[in-house]
């Protein structure tokens, strides 16, 4: 089902129901900040030391709003290319998870190495989750990257993940660029989507693990009848041989199934 190359990459007309949702609901949200100058940011963003302030909802509502036109355009370009082959691949239902968990666990990411006073917003995390879910789905995939370079899906993923480490490790929370929530969001999608693509394989990995005991698989208890001897079996066979099947009483017949048993 995922070993294709996925088609329709980017096709306006291959655009699927929650990818037209997100884009429409996080374009509003932009310009009705910008237009009509409402500071949904203030409400919206998400502050380093979010549990202090019991800002739980504020996990949900960072990656609706964003801090520039490039900000946004990027993400929504990212969501508009990607977003629809991984919607189809895994359904609108499971889509809304691995963007709502991408852009959480990003934020959560964030959050632990973000000075007090700072604030995220952005669909990075969440879109991040979208890309790391593609390149579980379909590691072969070409993609381009700056629209010139052909490059595949996982070799793209890898690249973009040993950046951001080497941005979070260099300089972890400086440069306005939530490195963070951007590879907390990737690893979150790539690992959802491959537990649906290989939907027993933590299981299998955990078995592995030493001092974990693989279960046993049960087997059925033999039905232990009365065992039938030689005689009795010939008396049976005679009399079917002499009267018919008929003539059997229900306790003949019973051992006589015993018998074709084994």
């Amino acid at each position: 089902m995922f070993n294709s190359e996925p088609k329709n990459i980017g096709s306006m007309v291959g655009l699927t129901p929650s990818v037209k949702f997100l884009l429409i609901l996080n374009l509003a949200v932009y310009l009705l900040e910008v237009l009509l100058r409402v500071p949904i940011s203030n409400w919206f963003a998400l502050p380093a030391l979010w549990w202090q302030s019991f800002s739980f909802g504020q996990l949900f509502t960072y990656m609706f709003v964003h801090a520039s036109g490039m900000h946004i355009f990027v993400n929504m370009l990212g969501l508009f290319f990607i977003g629809p082959t991984v919607e189809r691949s895994i359904g609108s239902y499971r889509f809304f998870i691995l963007y709502y968990a991408s852009g959480i666990l990003g934020g959560l990411g964030w959050s632990l190495l973000a000075q007090p006073g700072t604030y995220c917003v952005g669909a990075s995390g969440a879109v991040m989750g979208m890309l790391g879910a593609f390149a579980a789905l379909y590691p072969n995939a070409r993609l381009l990257l700056w629209f010139v370079v052909p490059i595949r899906a996982w070799v793209l993923v890898l690249i973009l993940a040993i950046w951001e480490l080497h941005e979070i490790i260099g300089k972890p929370t400086i440069g306005g660029i939530a490195n963070a929530a951007h590879l907390m969001g990737g690893i979150a999608g790539f690992c959802y989507a491959m537990s649906l693509k290989h939907p027993h394989l933590l299981s299998r990995l955990i078995e592995k693990l030493p001092g974990v005991k693989k279960p046993k698989p049960r087997s059925r208890p033999a039905d232990k009848g009365p065992t039938l001897s030689k005689n009795e079996v010939d008396h049976i066979l005679d009399k079917i041989g002499r009267e018919g099947m008929g003539a059997l009483t229900p306790r003949e017949r019973e051992m006589l199934k015993r018998a074709t048993r084994g």
